[in-house]
C-alpha cells in the first residue's frame, strides 16, 4: 500500500516538474520551442532531459559547457568517419539492397493491383455467392421446419376442401365448427403480423367455402320445410355472422317467397288452363291458408320482436290473391266504345261458392298473423253473383219473349194426370198450363238455386231489384204481345192469354216473393202489389178474381193434342218442367 502511494506521488511530482520544465524551457528556448516541436519529438525530448543538467550545473559548468559540447560532437563525428570507414561495404550494400527491394516492392505493388484489378469482378461473384449461399440456408432451414411440420400442414392445406365436402352433405355442424377454428387460426395468424402466402390463400377459400355454406343454408329456405328446419337453418345463418338480424328477415322471407312462387306457378298454369280456373282460385286460396300462413307462422317463431317485412310481405300475397279474383270473378266492365271484357272463363254459382268457402277459411286463418282479407273480397262475390243473377234474368226475359212470340195459345195439359199431383205443389199445375210461363218460371227459380248457393247478405238489395225489374218487364212483354197479336175479345187465345197474365199475377209473382224472404229473409220483399197493378186493367181486371175452372183430363186432351199436331209452333207437346218448379214453394235458403 506504502509502495503504490510512493508511485503515485513520482508521478504527480513528475508531471508537477515537467510541466514546470516546459515553462522553464519555453522561457529559455523562446520561439525555438516551437521549432523543435516540429522538427520531432525526439529533439524535444533530448531538450527536456539535458535541461534538468543545464540547471543543476554552476555558473562555471554553464561556462564550459560550450566547449564540452563542442568536444562532443567533434568526437561523435570522429566516431562516425570511423564506423563509415570501417564499415562502408556494409553501408554500400545495405544502400543496394533498399534499392533493390524498393524497386521489387514497386513492382509488386504494380502486380498487386493488377491483381486487384482482375479479382475485383470475382468478389463480386463471391459476394453474391455468399448472398445468395445465405437464402438457401434459411430456405433450407426454412424446408427443414417444413419437413418437421409435414403432418400438421397436410390438415391445414386439407381444410378448404373438408368445408366443401361438409357444406355439399350439408353437415352443417361440423361446417361451423371448422369455420371456427379457420377463424381462430386466421385470426392468430393477423395478430402476429407475418406475411405467409400459404395462410393467405387458405383464407381466401375458406371465405368462398363460407359464402357456399350461406347459400346452401339459405337454398334450404326454398324447399317445404317446417319450423323445426327453419329454426335449425336460421340458427346456423346466426352463426355464419353474415348477415345482420334485419338482413336475416329479409333473407327469410325472400327464399321462402322463392318456395311460395313454385305454387304460384301451378297456379297460374292452372288458369291459364280451359275449364280450370275454379280449381286454380281454389288452390291459390288454399295456399294462402297453408303455405302462407306457415311462413308467417315461422317468421313470428324465429323474429318475435319485430314484424319487419313480414305485413309487407302478406299484402303482396292477398293483392296476389285479390288480383286472380278481380281477373276471373269480377264482372266485365266498359272499355269504352260499347265494346266490354269478356270474362277470361266461366264459374257458375257453385265453383263460386267454392271459392268462397276456400277464400273464408283462409281469411280466419290469417287472421291470427293480422291478415284478415275477406272483407275486401266479399265485394267481388257479391258483383260477380249480381251479374250472374241479372244475366240470368235478361236470358230469362229473352226466352219469355221468344216464347211469346211463337205460342199458338194452345193449353197444354200433359201434366194434367192424378198421378202428378202427390209430388207437385197444387198450383205448380197452373205454371205449365202456358209454355212461356212455364219456362220463365223455370229460368227464374234456377236463378234462385244459382243464388242458394251463395246467397251473400250483400246481394239482398240489388237481386230483390232485379227481381222486380225482371217482373216488369215481363209485363211489359205481356202488353207489347197484348198489342201486336189479334186476340179478339172472348175468342179461346184471348181467354188464354188472360189466364196466362192471371196466373203471373197471382202465382209468378208470389212465387219470387216467396223465394226472395227465403233466401234473405223477411226484410226482402218484393213490391208485389206494384207490379201486379201494373197490369189492371189491360192485362187482369182487378175486381175479379181469379179461380181455376173445373176441367176434365179427357176433355182436354183431345183438343190440346189436335191444336199441338197441327200447330206450326216448335213447343213439344208435353213441355218440359224442371223439378225446380215442382219444388219452388220450399227453397233452402
Amino acid at each position: 500500500m506504502a509502495s503504490v502511494d510512493f508511485e503515485g506521488y513520482q508521478r504527480a511530482w513528475r508531471l508537477r516538474h515537467s510541466s514546470a520544465d516546459d515553462e522553464l524551457m519555453r522561457q529559455v528556448f523562446g520561439e525555438e520551442l516551437g521549432e523543435l516541436q516540429k522538427k520531432g519529438t525526439q529533439l524535444l525530448d533530448v531538450a527536456r532531459s539535458y535541461f534538468p543538467h543545464l540547471t543543476s550545473s554552476t555558473y562555471e559548468a554553464l561556462a564550459r559547457e560550450p566547449d564540452t559540447l563542442r568536444l562532443e560532437k567533434d568526437r561523435c563525428e570522429r566516431e562516425m568517419e570511423q564506423l563509415a570507414v570501417q564499415n562502408y561495404s556494409a553501408f554500400i550494400g545495405s544502400a543496394e539492397v533498399t534499392r533493390g527491394v524498393r524497386q521489387e516492392l514497386s513492382s509488386i505493388h504494380t502486380e498487386l493491383q493488377e491483381m486487384a484489378e482482375l479479382l475485383e469482378p470475382t468478389q463480386e461473384t463471391i459476394s453474391r455467392l455468399k448472398d445468395t449461399a445465405s437464402g438457401l440456408g434459411a430456405r433450407r432451414a426454412a424446408l427443414r421446419n417444413v419437413l418437421a411440420q409435414h403432418g400438421a400442414l397436410l390438415e391445414l392445406l386439407e381444410l378448404p376442401q373438408l368445408l366443401d365436402a361438409c357444406v355439399r352433405n350439408q353437415m352443417y355442424e361440423e361446417s361451423l365448427e371448422l369455420l371456427a377454428f379457420c377463424n381462430s387460426l386466421l385470426q392468430a395468424h393477423e395478430a402476429r403480423g407475418e406475411d405467409i402466402n400459404v395462410l393467405t390463400h387458405i383464407k381466401d377459400q375458406v371465405a368462398v367455402q363460407k359464402t357456399n355454406l350461406r347459400d346452401s343454408l339459405a337454398a334450404q329456405l326454398k324447399t317445404d320445410i317446417h319450423l323445426p328446419a327453419c329454426v335449425r337453418i336460421v340458427g346456423f345463418l346466426r352463426r355464419v355472422q353474415r348477415h345482420s338480424e334485419e338482413e336475416l328477415r329479409e333473407l327469410f322471407i325472400q327464399h321462402r317467397s322463392k318456395f311460395l312462387d313454385t305454387h304460384k306457378q301451378q297456379v297460374e298454369l292452372l288458369r291459364h288452363s280451359r275449364g280450370s280456373v275454379g280449381t286454380a282460385l281454389r288452390n291459390a286460396a288454399d295456399l294462402l291458408r297453408t303455405h302462407v300462413y306457415d311462413i308467417g307462422t315461422q317468421y313470428k317463431a324465429l323474429f318475435p320482436q319485430d314484424d319487419g317485412p313480414l305485413g309487407t310481405w302478406l299484402n303482396s300475397q292477398v293483392m296476389w290473391l285479390m288480383t286472380l279474383l278481380r281477373h276471373h270473378v269480377m264482372p266485365s266492365s266498359s272499355t269504352g266504345k260499347g265494346s266490354t271484357t269478356s270474362l277470361s272463363a266461366k264459374i257458375d254459382a257453385a265453383q263460386l261458392t267454392t271459392v268462397l268457402r276456400q277464400c273464408v277459411h283462409a281469411s280466419s286463418t290469417l287472421k291470427r298473423l293480422g291478415g284478415h282479407f275477406f272483407p275486401a273480397v266479399a265485394a267481388i262475390f257479391e258483383a260477380r253473383m249480381e251479374h250472374y243473377s241479372r244475366e240470368m234474368l235478361d236470358s230469362a226475359l229473352l226466352t219469355f219473349h221468344a216464347e211469346l212470340g211463337r205460342y199458338d195459345w194452345v193449353p197444354s195439359t200433359a201434366l194434367g194426370g192424378s198421378e202428378a199431383s202427390g209430388w207437385l205443389h197444387p198450383q205448380a199445375l197452373e205454371l205449365t198450363r202456358h209454355r212461356p210461363l212455364a219456362v220463365l218460371t223455370n229460368d227464374i227459380v234456377q236463378v234462385f238455386n244459382e243464388l242458394r248457393q251463395c246467397a251473400l247478405h250483400g246481394l239482398r238489395v240489388s237481386v230483390v231489384t232485379h227481381c222486380y225489374e225482371c217482373c216488369m218487364a215481363s209485363v211489359n212483354l205481356l202488353r207489347s204481345v197484348l198489342a201486336s197479336q189479334t186476340l179478339r175479345s172472348g175468342s179461346p187465345k184471348a181467354a188464354e192469354f188472360h189466364k196466362l197474365c192471371r196466373h203471373f199475377a197471382d202465382i209468378l209473382v208470389p212465387l219470387v216473393a216467396s223465394h226472395l224472404e227465403a233466401l234473405f229473409g223477411s226484410a226482402a220483399r218484393l213490391d208485389s202489389s206494384t207490379i201486379v197493378s201494373s197490369m189492371v186493367p189491360d192485362l187482369i181486371q182487378a175486381e175479379v178474381e181469379y179461380t181455376l175452372p173445373p176441367e176434365a183430363p179427357e176433355q182436354a186432351d183431345v183438343p190440346s193434342v189436335a191444336v199441338d199436331e197441327a200447330s206450326p209452333s216448335p213447343a213439344p207437346a208435353q213441355p218440359e218442367v224442371p223439378t225446380e218448379v215442382a219444388a219452388w214453394s220450399e227453397p233452402n235458403a
